[in-house]
C-alpha cells in the first residue's frame, strides 16, 4: 500500500491522509485546519487531492471512501467539500454530534452515504480491510483505523490518550495480539513539544472539581466544549458527590439525546436540568422547532435558575445574559476546563472578566509522551509516520530510524 499524508504531518489538525492499493484509494479524516493555523489566510485552505473535493481534478480511479476517526473539526470540518458520491465511514454517535452541531451553526445537510462503523467490525472495499478501534480522546466514540491489503498492515492512531474515562480501549489495542508488529503506524503526536508534561487524569478532575464545589458557596460554573463528554461525566460525578444539580443547555441536551442513556442527561437523571439561553431567539426556536420543543417538559423551572444557588452549570460565553441576568453569581466561581490557549481570544477575555474567582481545571484530550512510548512499544512497528503534530523530529529522537517524515 501507499501512503500519501496530504494535509496534518508538520502541523496539528487539518489532517488528511490517503492509502491506496492496487484496486482502492481511501481517505482518512479531511479535517479544516485550526483557527490558530490559517489565522494568516484569507479563506480555508483545501488540500490538493485528486477526486476528492468538488474543486478536484479527476482522475482514472476515483476516491472509494472516507473514514473519519472522529468529529472534531480539524478531522471531519471539510466534509462539505467532498463530492457527494463518495461514502464516509464514521461512528454513529460521533456523527449525531456532528450533525447536531451542524443545524445549530446553520451549516448544510450532509449528503453523502453515512456508514456507521463497530468497534472491530471489519469492512472491506475490494482489496482493502479496514477495522475501526475505539481509542480513549476527549471527545466521544472515537475511532483508530487498521488498514490491511495485499499482506501489509498499516495502524492510524487518531487522536489519542490513555488518561481518560475511555483508557480501557488506548489498553486494548495496546494489548491486541493481533496488532503487534504493524509494519507501518501512523501516530500522532499533539503534545511531543511538552517534554515534562505529564497528562492529568479525567478522574482527578472529578476530584479536584469535588475540592472546589466544597469550597464554593454559590452556583458553580463550568466553561468546556459541549463535545466533551467526557469532562461532562468528570463534572456530573463532582455535582452528584456534593450534592449538586447539573443544569446544561438546550444545545449541550440535543447532543446528550443523541449519546447512551448511560451517560449524563435531562430526559433520564433526576439531577439533571436543562435551560434554553436567551441568545436563542423565538426565530431560531420557531424554524427548528424540533430542536426545542420535545425538550420543553425538562427545563428548570425559571424561579429556580434564578434563585438556587446549589447549581452546577454549564456555559459557554455566548452566555453572558445568563451569568449577569438569569443565575445568581453571588459566592459563585467559574471552572476554566478549556485548552488554554482559547483564553487569549477576545470573546472567551471578556467573558471571564465577569467572574471574580477563575479556576483552571483541565486536562490534554491527547497522549503525553510517556504514552506515546507504550503506545509504540506495544505495536512495535517497522516504520513510524508521525503526523498531527509541529515536533515530527521529536520521534527520532525517541525512536530513531524506524520514523519517517
Amino acid at each position: 500500500m501507499r501512503v500519501t499524508i496530504h494535509r496534518g504531518q508538520n502541523q496539528i489538525g487539518g489532517n488528511c491522509i490517503e492509502i491506496s492499493s492496487s484496486q482502492v484509494r481511501i481517505i482518512l479524516d479531511i479535517g479544516d485546519e485550526l483557527p490558530e493555523i490559517n489565522a494568516d489566510k484569507s479563506e480555508r485552505v483545501i488540500p490538493d487531492v485528486p477526486d476528492l473535493f468538488l474543486s478536484s481534478l479527476d482522475t482514472e480511479k476515483p476516491i472509494d471512501a472516507i473514514f473519519i476517526s472522529h468529529m472534531h473539526g480539524d478531522h471531519i470540518g471539510l466534509i462539505n467539500e467532498i463530492r457527494k458520491d463518495i461514502p464516509v465511514y464514521m461512528g454513529k454517535y460521533a456523527f449525531r454530534i456532528w450533525d447536531v452541531i451542524r443545524e445549530f451553526t446553520n451549516q448544510p445537510k450532509t449528503h453523502n452515504p453515512i456508514h456507521y462503523v463497530l468497534n472491530e467490525k471489519p469492512v472491506t472495499i475490494k482489496d482493502i480491510t479496514v477495522t475501526p478501534f475505539l481509542i480513549d480522546h476527549s471527545v466521544f466514540d472515537a475511532y483508530s483505523f487498521l488498514i490491511e491489503s495485499e499482506g501489509e498492515r498499516i495502524f492510524y492512531t487518531g487522536d489519542f490518550r490513555c488518561h481518560g474515562f475511555a483508557k480501557k480501549y488506548t489498553i486494548a489495542i495496546q494489548t491486541n495480539p493481533l496488532l503487534k508488529d504493524i509494519d507501518t503506524l501512523l501516530i500522532e503526536g499533539t503534545n511531543l513539544y511538552k517534554d515534562e508534561y505529564i497528562a492529568k487524569p479525567e478522574y482527578d478532575i472529578s476530584k479536584d472539581a469535588v475540592d472546589i464545589m466544597n469550597n464554593t458557596s454559590g452556583n458553580v460554573f463550568v466553561l468546556q466544549s459541549s463535545a466533551n463528554i467526557a469532562r461532562m461525566q468528570a463534572i456530573y460525578n463532582a455535582a452528584k458527590q456534593t450534592k449538586r444539580i447539573l443544569l446544561v443547555d438546550i444545545f449541550t441536551a440535543n447532543i446528550l439525546y443523541g449519546l447512551p442513556r448511560i451517560l449524563p442527561n435531562p430526559f433520564t437523571f433526576d439531577d439533571v436540568f436543562l435551560f434554553f439561553p436567551m441568545a436563542l431567539t423565538e426565530k431560531a426556536i420557531n424554524e427548528k422547532p424540533h430542536l426545542f420543543k420535545p425538550f420543553g417538559k425538562f427545563k428548570i423551572a425559571t424561579e429556580e435558575l434564578h434563585n438556587r444557588r446549589d447549581m452546577v452549570i454549564l456555559i459557554r460565553e455566548s452566555m453572558i445574559y445568563e451569568v449577569l441576568k438569569r443565575i445568581k453569581t453571588d459566592g459563585a466561581c467559574l471552572i476554566y476546563s478549556k485548552w488554554n490557549g482559547h483564553k487569549e481570544e477576545y470573546k472567551t477575555t471578556q467573558f471571564l472578566k465577569n467572574f471574580e474567582e477563575v479556576i483552571d481545571l483541565h486536562t490534554s484530550g491527547h497522549a503525553d509522551i510517556s504514552t506515546i512510548k507504550e503506545f509504540v512499544t506495544a505495536l512495535n512497528p517497522n516504520t513510524i509516520i508521525p503526523i498531527h503534530t509541529t515536533r515530527p523530529e521529536k520521534y527520532i529522537e525517541l525512536f530513531g530510524e524506524k520514523v519517517k517524515i
